[in-house]
């Protein structure tokens, strides 16, 4: 299972290597407390930075806004 991860300089692939872990939704953030505990249950494959500021809005502005602003 992969995982996407979106922050506001990119964004991130990741693999899920415990996937049992992802059932436990009540306890998952303690997983994540660390970064050692993180590395158990998630390795990153791929992280994508954005170019510029209009790439990071543009799947978060609509079209019609992003159009009104470039013209």
């Amino acid at each position: 299972m992969l995982v996407l991860f979106e922050t506001s300089v990119g964004y991130a692939i990741f693999k899920v290597l415990n996937e049992k872990k992802l059932q436990e939704v009540d306890s998952l953030w303690k997983e994540f407390e660390t970064p050692e505990k993180a590395n158990k249950i998630v390795k990153l494959k791929h992280f994508e930075k954005f170019q510029d500021t209009a790439e990071a809005l543009a799947g978060l502005v609509p079209p019609h806004v992003m159009s009104v602003r470039s013209g």
